[in-house]
């Protein structure tokens, strides 16, 4: 019985050939061979951690027992859009944030000449024109021009100075004065002979180093 099985199995790709070219197609994907995946040429071993128990780790939580982030409002809706990184300088002003269509902005406060202004680019391909699509800087119309116009993730200012460092996933750490205009680059490609793909986040030690994750070692973000 088992004979018959596979031999009608066997006659099923054959006489099906595009079965067979995706259980190939299926199986490459799988084994992966020349490393193409997100995971390729890493080794993992499985290494076992002690974790609390999550009854034990849910007991000693602090929660919010008036669900006061539930009544929160959602503030500035069809004004920015991704922000990323909300940002304080050292004299109080903003919040910062880092938007989807490649600027830094700042929360200039209510008021005929308040709201949301430009402070940073960090490129001077950056145009209106090119860059700024609104509602569609979010979506699939800004993914082909983002690595021109930067996507701006991760936001620190230098207590003593004031600079802005920014964490670019296209054009990598930035700095900017505390006037802001266009960003120079600090780090832009590689580190240690290793090319930066996806800058995401950093922070500043209090000593001065800066320290920045890079998300991908073969991607950017699109």
């Amino acid at each position: 019985m088992e004979k018959i099985r596979q031999v009608l199995r066997d006659e099923l790709l054959l006489q099906h050939p595009c079965l067979l070219l995706l259980a190939l197609g299926l199986g490459f994907v799988i084994m992966d061979p020349f490393e193409m995946g997100p995971v390729g040429g890493h080794e993992f071993r499985p290494v076992r951690h002690p974790i609390a128990p999550y009854k034990k780790v849910m007991e000693s939580w602090r929660r919010d027992n008036r669900s006061r982030l539930g009544k929160g409002n959602l503030e500035f809706v069809g004004e920015v859009f991704g922000p990323e990184s909300l940002e304080f300088d050292p004299r109080g002003r903003g919040p910062y944030a880092g938007l989807a269509d490649g600027r830094i902005v700042r929360w200039e406060g209510e008021g005929d000449n308040g709201g949301w202004k430009t402070f940073a680019v960090v490129t001077t391909n950056w145009s209106e024109k090119l860059c700024a699509k609104g509602v569609d800087s979010t979506s699939a119309k800004q993914w082909k021009v983002e690595a021109q116009c930067g996507r701006p993730l991760g936001l620190r200012f230098e207590k003593k100075t004031g600079d802005l460092y920014i964490a670019d996933a296209y054009h990598g750490l930035l700095v900017v004065g505390a006037d802001g205009g266009v960003a120079t680059p600090l780090v832009r490609s590689v580190v240690e002979g290793n090319p930066i793909f996806f800058a995401n986040d950093l922070d500043i030690h209090r000593n001065g180093s800066i320290f920045f994750t890079d998300t991908s070692n073969k991607y950017n973000r699109v």
